[in-house]
């Protein structure tokens, strides 16, 4: 049985012991809950890719304390990056947290340095984050060392931004789940990368394209992101048929809902995936999902939607949207 403790120090020190004996705990983060493991230990990530289900050409992020723990990785910090970690990985800073940098190994595979390949999947890249949730932070430092941890669910379905839908997907599957609370930005981290001293969009998330256009030229690049964790396969659908629907003004949503048949109007990042799940426990068969503006957070939600949709997009009837 999996075994579910709050974030105290005692519950620190639980999950540090099994990370530290190769073993894998699902700790909270402020993006979705994460499936964490010893980045630097080859057998326990493959327990990751076990418990998921997750295809073995999608690579992991590497969660680190701060940027010094960065540094040691043996990967190439642009200075570009290094302005970003100052401003979206510092302590305290307004942004903290949802920021994956995916950078360029000093080495490349085979010869892959300190960070496993299983990690990255062959590439000679690796995709790192410094989490903002206190007990994220505090079962890295009980470690000492960076953990790999993709999202706590089974492969495809939707991302867990409650304890209990952790549980629900992997109990039995991980011995240990640290329970946070609800995660606050609700969807996984903004992906990027540098190029030509450009920041290059990989998978939007809570930090926008408008942060980070204070700081550099921003393109979104779907060419790489075969880089990017959470982008080569199907992802974040339930067991209900998902179609996207273009649709000016909710009203007309009234006529989708019937017994089976459930309606997400006004998507939330917060609560978007709760919803989703908590629709597949009703006995949904079909959820119509009003696709958002793709601007800020909007961006992030579309991408979710229409991945969540397998890109079943649709026009809503009687709506007089152009």
């Amino acid at each position: 049985m999996t075994l579910i403790k709050p974030p105290t120090p005692a519950g620190i020190s639980a999950a540090a012991e099994l990370l530290r004996s190769g073993e894998i705990v699902a700790i909270p983060t402020e993006t979705v809950y994460g499936l964490a493991a010893n980045a630097l230990d080859p057998a326990a990530i493959e327990k990751v890719f076990a418990a998921k289900g997750r295809p073995r050409d999608n690579p992991l992020i590497v969660h680190v304390s701060d940027l010094g723990m960065a540094r040691g990785l043996e990967l190439e910090i642009p200075e570009l990056a290094e302005k970003l970690a100052e401003n979206f990985w510092a302590e305290g800073s307004p942004f903290q947290g949802p920021l994956t940098m995916v950078l360029k190994r000093k080495t490349a595979p085979p010869q892959s340095g300190i960070i496993p390949t299983e990690v990255s999947c062959g590439l000679n890249t690796v995709a790192v984050r410094v989490p903002a949730h206190p007990a994220a932070l505090a079962i890295i430092k009980a470690c000492g060392f960076p953990l790999a941890a993709p999202s706590a669910n089974i492969s495809g379905s939707p991302s867990p931004t409650k304890a209990k839908h952790v549980y629900a997907d992997l109990n039995g599957r991980i011995p240990l789940i640290i329970d946070g609370g609800d995660c606050d930005c609700g969807v996984e981290s903004t992906v990027v990368m540098f190029d030509d001293g450009k920041i290059k969009i990989l998978r939007p998330g809570a930090v926008t394209m408008e942060m980070l256009s204070e700081f550099g030229d921003v393109v979104i690049d779907d060419e790489c992101s075969l880089r990017s964790p959470g982008t080569r396969h199907k992802h974040y659908s339930p067991k209900a048929e998902v179609i996207a629907v273009i649709a000016e003004n909710k009203e007309v949503f009234s006529k989708y809902i019937g017994k089976t048949e459930f309606v997400i109007a006004n998507p939330e990042a917060q609560t978007f995936f709760s919803k989703l799940r908590e629709f597949d426990e009703l006995g949904a068969e079909r959820i119509f999902i009003r696709l958002p503006e793709p601007v800020g957070i909007g961006l992030a939600l579309y991408n979710r939607i229409v991945r969540a949709a397998e890109f079943k997009i649709v026009k809503a009837e009687n709506d007089k949207s152009k």
